[in-house]
């Protein structure tokens, strides 16, 4: 039977000194309504979602006062950090940032209550472990691509020169999200090119040889949409692509 085990920044806040009584989760979409002139109607955008929060609260325990203090003191330590990992299952993570934390002692001497608040920025579920599809696939054919997610994954696409080089002849396109992309720069014989949908960072990344030639870069950055994705290379034979994502859920 699996265990609900939260965690943050690595630290379990359910052991032998701490204990969660409650996690509440909240999110707002955001929609913005825009009057027709000369209308009774009005246009309304897509929705995007917005930040999500997530409450814990829970208790510190000690065996005296110092005791206490000392796991309180541990808590915070682990709490008061950048952007780090927040987990309340054993295979999907959120990347959260600590915004405030409340606490109370219950019995002098032995027991605290703690309330802390986490904010989201990307308000998805990841999976822990990625996905990567590495190949030599035939120019301009279809593929598949699976998000076994219920929500979009941010993609990181990297292309790999065979023996030629390759010039203005390298593109790239997930028909099932409508996201597509084309390279016009040169890629060295063996050489490397990527393109990073946020996967390794918070930036948008079109490196070749590791150097950003945003310059030589149209079009999209690739989201695998949740199911099955079509996908297609179009470029010189015998080049590599290998796509790496997260399955990815609405948090």
């Amino acid at each position: 039977m699996n265990e609900i085990t939260v965690k943050f920044n690595g630290f379990n806040l359910d052991d032998s000194n701490y204990s969660v009584g409650k996690v509440d989760f909240s999110g707002k979409d955001t929609i913005s309504a825009h009057a027709i002139p000369k209308s009774n109607e009005t246009i309304l955008e897509d929705v995007r979602r917005g930040a999500l929060t997530i409450s814990v609260e829970g208790m510190v325990i000690g065996s005296g006062y110092d005791d206490l203090r000392t796991n309180l003191d541990s808590l915070k330590a682990a709490l008061r950090t950048n952007e780090q990992q927040f987990i309340i299952d054993d295979d999907r993570y959120v990347m959260a940032k600590m915004r405030d934390f409340d606490y109370s002692y219950t019995v002098m001497g032995g027991v605290a209550k703690y309330k802390a608040l986490f904010m989201i920025g990307f308000p998805y579920w990841r999976k822990n472990n990625a996905t990567t599809d590495s190949r030599t696939p035939t120019s301009g054919v279809d593929y598949t691509i699976t998000n076994n997610g219920n929500a979009p994954a941010r993609a990181r696409v990297v292309i790999t020169a065979a023996g030629g080089v390759i010039a203005d002849d390298c593109a790239f396109d997930n028909t099932t999200s409508g996201t597509s992309f084309r390279y016009r720069g040169t890629i060295a014989a063996s050489g490397v090119f990527v393109s990073d949908n946020r996967y390794t960072s918070d930036s948008f990344l079109a490196t070749n040889a590791g150097t950003d030639d945003h310059e030589n870069y149209e079009g999209d950055f690739i989201t695998i949409y949740p199911g099955a994705n079509l996908v297609r290379f179009t470029g010189v034979a015998g080049t590599t692509v290998s796509i790496t994502f997260k399955d990815t859920w609405e948090a």
